[in-house]
């Protein structure tokens, strides 16, 4: 038995299956690549006088929305005093935690879980000493496997304190969300 077949048609329709396969196969492996890949950018503050000292750790994502949301929130906390330092989820991100009052993770919800950057950033911190972490996912609009769930169960499991978990999902008003950041208080 053959695999290709004789008739002309059938040559054409599974040629042109192949051809759609293949195609499939490299916007996927594009894609996959452009969601995952550590982007590192120079670490930017915000209010640089005051004396509470907030990381933001997060990662951009293919759209610009949760950078929107990270700085959104971000200037929130600034908004009220936070000395705030924002980094991409990457190796030149901080590691060394201990100057730091609040440790926020921000990062957009794809394949259903928290994506391997901001989790390889956790790692490579290792252990959170107790620092007070908030938790921002980004998604489309909606977290049907709980991957917020998943991340809350990751920064406790590096031993970290998680004070509030925020979702922010573009089928929602997120317009709030900096002053989100402006109530975070111990």
């Amino acid at each position: 038995m053959r695999f290709w077949p004789k008739k002309k048609w059938k040559k054409a329709l599974l040629a042109t299956f192949l051809i759609l396969l293949a195609v499939f196969a490299v916007i996927a492996g594009v894609l996959e690549y452009s969601v995952y890949r550590e982007i590192s950018a120079p670490l930017e503050i915000l209010n640089s006088q005051s004396t509470k000292t907030a990381l933001v750790i997060y990662h951009p994502g293919l759209t610009s929305f949760a950078y929107d949301v990270t700085y959104n929130f971000s200037s929130g906390l600034a908004s009220v005093g936070w000395r705030v330092e924002i980094s991409t989820a990457s190796p030149q991100a901080p590691t060394n935690i201990s100057k730091y009052s609040l440790l926020v993770l921000c990062w957009p919800i794809y394949d259903f879980s928290p994506g391997p950057t901001i989790t390889s950033q956790i790692h490579r911190i290792g252990n959170l000493n107790d620092i007070k972490t908030v938790i921002v996912a980004v998604g489309g609009g909606m977290d049907p496997f709980n991957s917020v769930g998943s991340m809350n169960k990751i920064v406790q499991n590096a031993n970290g304190t998680i004070i509030k978990t925020l979702t922010a999902f573009r089928s929602n008003d997120n317009l709030n969300m900096n002053m989100e950041g402006s109530k975070i208080t111990f």
